[in-house]
């Protein structure tokens, strides 16, 4: 499922220019790309949840945490994302990347995903996703996207 995420945000989500497609459209391509309708399902679904989660109104979200407090995982969230993930995560809010409320985004939307363990290199990819897809985002998207690519390069600032 994850796979099918990842391509469909490569192939349609960093386009400049929205353009609606049909989901049976977007099914037919992924089956002759070869991959499975289950997983093309589900991965049309979550990313349905990630879009309903950005629609949230802002004085409805969830208030940024006092600068002293501490996300504190569950069993089950330890489980999916060890502790180079969740220091990753807590690198990003340090450098003001990752809020509150988007962090919480990231951790629901890891959570959804049928992996047993998220690699950290899977979870820059949902990162990046989750900052994309709110509208509230869009610097911090471009500072994360910044970074992965001048590490991908080997450039260090």
């Amino acid at each position: 499922m994850f796979e099918v995420i990842i391509y469909l945000f490569e192939s349609y989500m960093q386009l400049d220019q929205n353009i609606e497609v049909d989901a049976q459209e977007i099914t037919e391509e992924l089956l002759e790309e070869g991959f499975q309708r289950a997983d093309i399902s589900k991965a049309l679904a979550w990313l349905d949840h990630l879009s309903g989660l950005h629609e949230t109104e802002e004085s409805n979200r969830v208030q940024l945490a006092k600068l002293t407090s501490h996300r504190v995982y569950s069993e089950q969230e330890q489980f999916r994302l060890n502790s180079a993930c969740q220091g990753y995560i807590s690198y990003l809010e340090q450098a003001e990347i990752l809020n509150g409320y988007t962090r919480e985004i990231v951790i629901d939307c890891a959570m959804l995903l049928e992996l047993n363990e998220l690699e950290l290199q899977d979870l820059k990819w949902l990162i990046l996703m989750v900052l994309f897809n709110d509208p509230s985002s869009e610097s911090e998207f471009l500072q994360l996207e910044s970074m992965l690519m001048d590490l991908e390069d080997g450039l260090i600032h």
